[in-house]
């Protein structure tokens, strides 16, 4: 009797470790689709009347290899940054890039920027209005530098952070939507195209040491 009991209990328990199983794995898949569903719905067909285009486009610092520009179908470059201006609202960086498409030219109209963040810390990019023409093959750098800009919470975590323990790089994250007419295959079209950014980049605060550089105070 009592064995009966115990091979009734482990098929029991055997039972409810494959529904476990089953359950675990279709709240995994469940999971992913949901993810890769809003992924795919994040961006819609057009922006600003230009049609979303998702192309291979390489963001490096002046160190980037020759590899990564022979995967993509551009490839940019960004320079060191500079710390431009410090103030009661913030610091203000400016850093610009070189941009070198391989497959295609075209002029860029605008550029917009979208959760940006640098070492963590919100900042703020306004439109890049001054338009530009990219030729196949050759470097075109932009026409003036993009300027960033910390505001006075943020510029205090990172000036606390900078004091504790100073990095010699930064990471930069976020997405530039590139608004722009390119032509291709003697084609011409008007697209937008999204370019998501993780790069490292020079700490520009080393230069300023920044025990000594100027801050807004309170």
């Amino acid at each position: 009797m009592n064995h009966k009991r115990t091979k009734g209990t482990k098929l029991r328990e055997k039972v409810k470790s494959k529904l476990f199983q089953s359950l675990n794995f279709f709240v995994l898949f469940a999971s992913l689709w949901f993810i890769s569903s809003a992924q795919a719905q994040a961006l819609p067909d057009e922006i600003r009347g230009y049609k979303v285009h998702n192309a291979r486009i390489s963001v490096t610092n002046k160190t980037g290899t020759r590899t990564e520009k022979e995967k993509s179908e551009a490839f940019a470059r960004l320079t060191e940054p500079e710390l431009t201006d410090t103030s009661l609202t913030g610091l203000t960086f400016e850093i610009s890039a070189e941009i070198e498409p391989v497959d295609y030219k075209g002029k860029i109209d605008f550029l917009t920027f979208r959760n940006f963040k640098v070492n963590g810390l919100d900042v703020e990019i306004e439109e890049y209005t001054n338009s530009f023409e990219l030729k196949k093959n050759q470097t075109t750098a932009l026409p003036v530098p993009v300027k960033i800009f910390l505001g006075t919470g943020q510029a205090l975590k990172g000036a606390l952070k900078e004091i504790r323990d100073s990095k010699e790089e930064w990471t930069v994250t976020g997405t530039v939507f590139v608004f722009g007419r390119f032509k291709k295959w003697g084609f011409s079209a008007k697209r937008v195209v999204p370019v998501e950014v993780n790069v490292k980049i020079k700490n520009p605060l080393r230069k300023e040491n920044m025990l000594s550089l100027r801050m807004p105070s309170f």
